[in-house]
């Protein structure tokens, strides 16, 4: 933990004093979950998380800061600005899962577009067969796909997260793992939309 330049104590987080309520930038590096007072882990507790987000943009508002001066007043929105970012990266499990697959080296979505096996022919049959049960009006056959659908969405968030829980040790193929479980979710997704 580094010192407060105005006073000396010690900082929980990098962009504020707890004795002083100086506010600063943070360090170039610095991550989302540093910012929030966190070590770079997928479990998080998630109170404290919204707590510590909570306390953070209380402290650092700019509402707070507005007798200050225009630098100071700066520094408080773009540090609003950054926490907002950070928190809904780190309350959200695939973001936060994505998120520390960029951290960690692995690839990106731009990177790596696949999806794993032939989920892209059992994509188009689902709707093939959404289609063709609109059609007669068989709400049991939709009933069936969107609970179908619904066990390899939640099959597939399980996956991500037990991958995601050890991202800082994984193997390069297990982060391509992750990368195409999280491609495919997008699919999963998408058809819960469909299939309403």
């Amino acid at each position: 933990m580094s010192q407060c330049v105005e006073c000396g104590a010690v900082l929980s987080v990098p962009i504020c004093c707890d004795h002083c309520g100086a506010i600063f930038d943070p360090q170039p590096g610095t991550d989302h979950f540093s910012l929030l007072g966190f070590s770079r882990a997928y479990a998080l507790d998630e109170e404290r998380l919204a707590q510590n987000f909570r306390r953070l943009t209380a402290k650092v508002h700019p509402d707070r800061h507005a007798q200050r001066s225009e630098e100071v007043q700066a520094r408080a929105t773009r540090l609003t600005a950054d926490l907002n970012r950070a928190y809904a990266v780190l309350s959200d499990g695939v973001r936060r899962a994505d998120y520390l697959l960029e951290l960690t080296g692995g690839p990106t979505a731009a990177e790596e577009r696949g999806v794993p096996g032939d989920l892209l022919a059992e994509v188009m049959e689902v709707r093939e067969a959404l289609e063709q049960a609109r059609g007669v009006g068989d709400r049991r056959t939709i009933e069936r796909l969107r609970q179908v659908n619904e066990s390899k969405r939640r099959q597939t968030l399980d996956e991500i997260a037990a991958l995601a829980s050890g991202i800082e040790t994984a193997s390069v193929r297990q982060r391509r793992r992750l990368r195409l479980l999280l491609n495919a979710l997008r699919y999963f997704e998408n058809l819960t939309t469909e299939l309403v």
